[in-house]
């Protein structure tokens, strides 16, 4: 008599620490065996499901847990943002290094399914970028922001592994201004601050996706056998300035030809992470196009991208949520 395994599949984690990696793992971890990691320790109020490991992505502990588990699919859901307290140069090992030697093991370990989250940081904020960009726009990013340049990396080094390994079926995402009352990054910060720059004579036009239609979006690009780039959006279009309203937060208008070093010295008086590249973002509207994705995803964003900006929260709700979650996130 032929008995079915009833051995759940294991999946790989990285960024396990991430809010977007918590709600991945949360909707999974029912149908498959998840192990998560991280060179930053787990949340102390959170729980990940299954085994957390701290571990670096370019170390050798990452080669011990490849061959000790042996996992059918692997998420790298672990960039380090240019946001972040980190030096530009471990960002880089981090990103770059520990994003090659991980695609590596995957080659070397039969893994079947890789998902790689990348950003649409890449394509750059520039004057001459197209009114949508596609997957096959140029990623300008690197060309006037060192900060954005192991973003790049990351994101070449991912589609290179894809196109010369077949046998390992890739997915690269590259979704939108990710927001979310648990997501730590940039735009979340400054939209929930209260107080938001915004450069007189500008007004561009913005996209978000909220942080549950981002984890729907992952865990499609898991379970349905479909490899290549895509970009990934929320619903719908909003300028800036009404993005900043529908958040509860007022604009600080800013001269159009302000310095990167200028920013840089604003970041470090208000101590806020401030990259200067955003100000682009805040100049030029950065459309990306997620047609391919909803096509053959059958993907369909479920939050309203204002309800999403309303429940960012007030900036004293900021405070207690800094100190309830671990605000150094990979998202």
């Amino acid at each position: 008599m032929n008995t079915v395994s009833n051995k759940k599949k294991k999946i790989l984690i990285t960024g396990a620490s991430s809010a977007i990696a918590r709600l991945v793992a949360g909707a999974l971890s029912p149908k498959y065996e998840l192990v998560g990691v991280d060179p930053r320790p787990s949340p102390s109020n959170s729980h990940f499901p299954g085994e957390f490991i701290v571990a670096d992505y370019h170390g050798r502990k990452l080669d011990e847990v490849f061959q000790k588990y042996q996992f059918d699919s692997v998420m790298h859901l672990g960039r380090i943002r240019e946001s972040q307290n980190y030096s530009s140069q471990y960002r880089f090992q981090m990103n770059v290094i520990g994003t090659q030697k991980l695609l590596e093991l995957c080659k070397q370990n039969a893994v079947k399914n890789l998902i790689v989250l990348s950003t649409y940081h890449v394509y750059g904020a520039h004057r001459l970028n197209a009114l949508q960009l596609t997957e096959e726009s140029p990623l300008r990013a690197s060309q006037s922001f060192p900060e954005l340049v192991d973003a790049v990396e990351l994101d070449h080094a991912a589609t290179t592994f894809m196109w010369r390994n077949r046998e390992v079926r890739t997915t690269v995402l590259r979704p939108a201004n990710v927001i979310g009352k648990h997501i730590r990054n940039t735009i979340c910060s400054l939209l929930r601050s209260g107080v938001c720059p915004k450069i007189f004579g500008f007004d561009p036009l913005m996209q978000f996706i909220d942080e549950k239609d981002l984890a729907r979006a992952l865990i499609l690009a898991l379970e349905q056998p479909i490899s290549g780039v895509f970009n990934v959006a929320g619903e719908g279009l909003i300028a800036y300035a009404h993005a900043i309203d529908h958040a509860n937060a007022v604009t600080i208008p800013l001269p159009p030809f302000i310095t990167a070093g200028f920013v840089r010295l604003i970041a470090e008086l208000s101590k806020m992470n401030l990259p200067p590249y955003l100000m682009e973002f805040f100049k030029y509207p950065t459309v990306i196009n997620d047609d391919l994705f909803r096509e053959k995803f059958g993907y369909q964003p479920k939050v309203k991208t204002v309800q999403s900006l309303k429940n960012l929260g007030t900036p004293v709700e900021r405070k207690k949520l800094t100190t309830d979650i671990n605000s150094d996130e990979s998202v």
